[in-house]
Parts: C-alpha cells; structure tokens; sequence
C-alpha cells in the first residue's frame, strides 16, 4: 500500500451533478494556482471514469450523490484503478453511516459544501503539505462514533467482532499518534530526528497492518481497536 504524500493541486477533476457547484470549486481550485485549462469537469460516475481514463489527475474533488451511482462507489472503483490518486469528498450529506463510508472507500479527506470558499480553500491547501482534510463538523461525527466507555481496569477496548488487534512497535504506535495530530511526514521526522523515509517505512507498516489506505483510515482504524487513546 501507497503511503498518502503532499500531491498538486494541478490538474483537478471535480465531479458533482450541479453547474453552480462545479463552477464554484472550479474557482476555488483557480484561487489555489490551478489553471482553468487543467481543471476538467463531471457529472456523472460515468463521466467521471471517462476522465480519469483520459489523464492523470493531482486530485479528484468527488460529490456523493450523483445522477448514476454513488460518489463513494466511484472513489471506490478510482482505489482499485488509480490508487494513488486522491479523493476528496465535497458534499451536503453529512450521515454518519455516509461519511464513514466515504473514508473507507480511499476518500483522504472529506468537506462540506456549506464551508464558504475560503475555509474550502484552506482545506483543500493543506493536501499540498500531505494534510488529510476534514470538515470540523465531520471530525466530531468520527470522534463520537469513536467514543466509547474504558472499560473496567483500563485495559484497551477488544474489537466486537473476535477479531485480533493488530500488533504495532512502540516506533509505529508513538508514529501513529502524531499522525492522530495531524503532522505530515516531514514534521514527524523532524520531531523524532529521524530521516522521511524511514517515517515512511514505518507509516507503509501501519498501513499493511490495519489494512488501510490512508491517514484517517488508519486512525479510525488504530481507535477502534483500542491502540489510540
């Protein structure tokens, strides 16, 4: 599995079945440094397809609800054709059962259209230093979905379903809790005075380990079976 790194803004898909909404993040992708020239258009998971098999795109800004299909069947289906690809999902729906879904599927961030256009901005910039963007709104539907009682003695919460927690090195877990905080790869090897790439090594073996492919993947994940507190 692919360890998530700071992409380019440049090009964009940007896939929603609305004009306005596509014009919209259009722009704001064009306040970022995007040229309209690279900024392509879909609105349909039909659509969308058709363009990432044409090119190869910094990142794809992905709506759910959409005329043929779901938004988290196509990050789905980009996860298994074009995995080192981005998704970001930018939608109206904020369900629990939705977002997580989303995030399962590959998205590496997830935002809402009702944010105005300059905290979409901001957002959407911090893809660039390797940030997985969520929605504060969303964050907290993922915390207290996370949520649960300790239980007696303090030991870590065992999965539901009987199946075994994964084993991370004290380096993996004390990694992991800085990705919790959201540091990128340079700011935790920078804080542990080791070099990027073992910073990357480490996070590829937490990926492999918790069967995940991205950063918040890997924290919902890590909470969920205890190995964050």
């Amino acid at each position: 599995m692919e360890v998530i790194e700071p992409v380019h803004l440049s090009p964009a898909l940007v896939v929603d079945d609305e004009p306005a909404v596509r014009q919209r993040l259009a722009g704001v992708l064009q306040g970022l440094g995007c040229p309209p020239e690279a900024i392509a258009m879909a609105e349909s998971v039909a659509k969308a397809r058709d363009r990432v098999g044409e090119r190869r795109f910094g990142v794809v800004l992905v709506d759910i609800g959409l005329p043929d299909g779901s938004g988290v069947e196509f990050i789905g289906w980009m996860r298994r054709h074009q995995p080192d690809t981005p998704a970001v999902v930018i939608s109206a729906w904020r369900t629990e059962d939705v977002i997580v879904s989303a995030l399962r599927a590959g998205a590496i961030g997830y935002l809402l259209k009702e944010r105005d256009d300059l905290e979409l901005s901001l957002a959407l910039r911090s893809i660039e230093r390797g940030g997985a963007p969520i929605d504060p709104f969303v964050a907290r539907r993922i915390m207290g979905l996370l949520a649960a009682p300790a239980p007696p003695g303090g030991s870590s919460p065992a999965p539901s379903d009987g199946e075994p927690v994964p084993s991370l090195s004290p380096r993996e877990r004390e990694i992991l809790r800085l990705v919790a905080q959201g540091l990128s790869n340079r700011e935790m090897a920078d804080l542990l005075s080791i070099s990027k790439l073992t910073v990357e090594c480490h996070t590829k073996n937490i990926y492999r380990k918790l069967v995940v492919n991205s950063r918040t993947e890997a924290v919902f994940e890590a909470r969920r079976h205890g190995l964050l507190s």
